[in-house]
């Protein structure tokens, strides 16, 4: 049995943080998945803060770093905090070349 090429999985606390895991590659077939997942995860009622955990994931293009920014600005239109955490190697190089890191990650 193989496991999926990737992975959403959420975890709200009590408190209003939504801990959204990513895991696997997100690549362009992905990235409408992954907008919509963030933009609904910012829109939620009660959330207060989205965490986008990269902790597992491989690989992101440009589709996913085009869901990453979408998820951020539902968030800042809901007024809420959107983070992103836990990039490693080419995961992290990308949100840096494109000036992501500066702005999501903290």
């Amino acid at each position: 049995m193989t496991s999926p090429p990737f992975t959403i999985t959420e975890r709200e606390a009590p408190t209003g943080v939504l801990r959204v895991s990513l895991s696997g590659d997100f690549d362009m077939s992905l990235g409408d998945a992954l907008a919509r997942a963030l933009v609904e995860a910012a829109r939620r009622p009660g959330v207060t803060q989205v965490v986008v955990d990269l902790d597992h994931t491989r690989f992101i293009d440009s589709h996913a770093v085009a869901g990453l920014v979408q998820g951020y600005q539902a968030a800042a239109a809901a007024q809420r905090e959107f983070t992103v955490v836990n990039g490693r190697g080419t995961v992290q190089d990308v949100l840096d070349i494109t000036g992501l890191s500066e702005v999501l990650c903290r």
